[in-house]
């Protein structure tokens, strides 16, 4: 098959959906498919084999985190239709589809079979702005027009079934290559030093930094000399605490290597997480997770890893997950342990397949 997937997000920043596009595609290009992955101009960036840029992009926030709002111009759009079609692609998949506005404009000229994944778990309100109005026309719109739709988990299946759709998108995991973070796994090999601590996301409201920050601020005697590691992109909302060190938009290479080195990895998201890639990825790293109870995150964190959950928003309860671990280090060696083996479900090798049954579905090849 031949198989186009349309990032809203430019391919070169760092981020979860880039990630599942991604390793996603490389698997698919290995077994034997093709794809193309069209996203958004990203300035200096160089493209990949097999990407395309389409579109400017303007980085704009809604709930508390950082999205693209990008447009491309006519000439532009009528090569790409022109290039994609000449290539002979047979079917689209959208990512996070409701994000304007160049996916849509390029779904729309394609008119090829559809497949499109929302990533996003919204926050719920009973009193929606007009932002949640428009997510919940698009969504509407989406759902009688594509041949597919597909979510990351049954976190968000809730805001679907408020809308009155039926059906309901169906369950897929997001497709993550864990061989580089299998690789960064220090096989149980304790790192000199203090109990470490690392963050590794965006620095933004929605991800629950500045609950990080208060915990760390209040962490009991058992954490006094332990290190925290900072690493990601954006402004902190609030002053570098006392032994904490800040690592600014790592590499993926660094990025891995922080994690690794880590005894335990902190993802302190209150709301808008429809899965937990970064949970998964530390879990392969041999890293433990301690993350916040939403509803992404829960349906990850399950078995042993309910007990790593804290209420979002928790700081006080965060600290003390953390200093339970710091002074039980063969209960952290028995978590490490359950991670490793609970990551490899959902590693590319075994989602993949599920992603090529679906689009021969689709494409009547089943």
């Amino acid at each position: 098959m031949k198989i186009v997937h349309v990032s809203p997000y430019p391919m070169a920043r760092p981020g979860g959906v880039q990630s599942n596009v991604r390793d996603l595609c490389a698997w698919l290009d290995r077994s034997g498919h093709e794809t193309r992955i069209v996203s958004p101009v990203s300035p200096g960036a160089d493209l990949a084999p097999g990407e395309m840029a389409l579109g400017r992009a303007r980085e704009m926030s809604l709930h508390g985190t950082g999205f693209e709002f990008s447009l491309a111009g006519p000439g532009r759009l009528r090569a790409a239709v022109r290039a994609l079609r000449d290539w002979g692609a047979e079917i689209v998949h959208l990512h996070t589809p409701w994000t304007p506005m160049m996916p849509w404009q390029l779904w729309r000229r394609l008119d090829l079979p559809s497949v499109a994944t929302f990533h996003a778990t919204l926050p719920e309100t009973d009193r929606p702005g007009i932002e949640d109005r428009y997510i919940a026309r698009a969504a509407r719109h989406f759902h009688a027009r594509l041949d597919a739709l597909v979510v990351p988990s049954v976190a968000p299946l809730r805001q679907w079934d408020r809308l009155g759709v039926t059906p309901l998108p169906e369950v897929l995991p997001p497709t993550i290559d864990l061989a580089d973070w299998r690789a960064g796994d220090t096989g149980g090999i304790r790192r000199p030093g203090p109990f470490r601590v690392a963050y590794l996301g965006r620095f933004e409201a929605r991800k629950g930094v500045d609950v990080l920050l208060k915990a760390w601020a209040q962490r009991p005697p058992a954490l006094r000399d332990a290190e925290l590691v900072l690493a990601g992109r954006g402004d902190l909302p609030g002053p570098l605490p006392q032994g904490a060190r800040l690592v600014q938009s790592p590499g993926r290479s660094e990025a891995i290597r922080l994690i690794a080195d880590a005894d335990v990895s902190v993802a302190p998201a209150g709301y808008g997480e429809s899965f937990g890639l970064v949970l998964i990825e530390a879990m392969a790293a041999g890293t433990v997770p301690v993350a916040a109870a939403n509803v992404g995150y829960s349906t990850v964190m399950t078995g042993a890893g309910s007990a790593l959950l804290f209420p979002p928003g928790d700081a006080a309860a965060l600290a003390a997950r953390l200093a339970e671990l710091a002074t039980d280090p063969a209960r952290l060696a028995r978590l490490t342990d359950w991670a490793r083996g609970h990551a490899m479900a959902y590693d590319v090798s075994r989602v993949g397949p599920e992603y090529v049954a679906l689009y021969e579905r689709v494409l009547g090849r089943s």
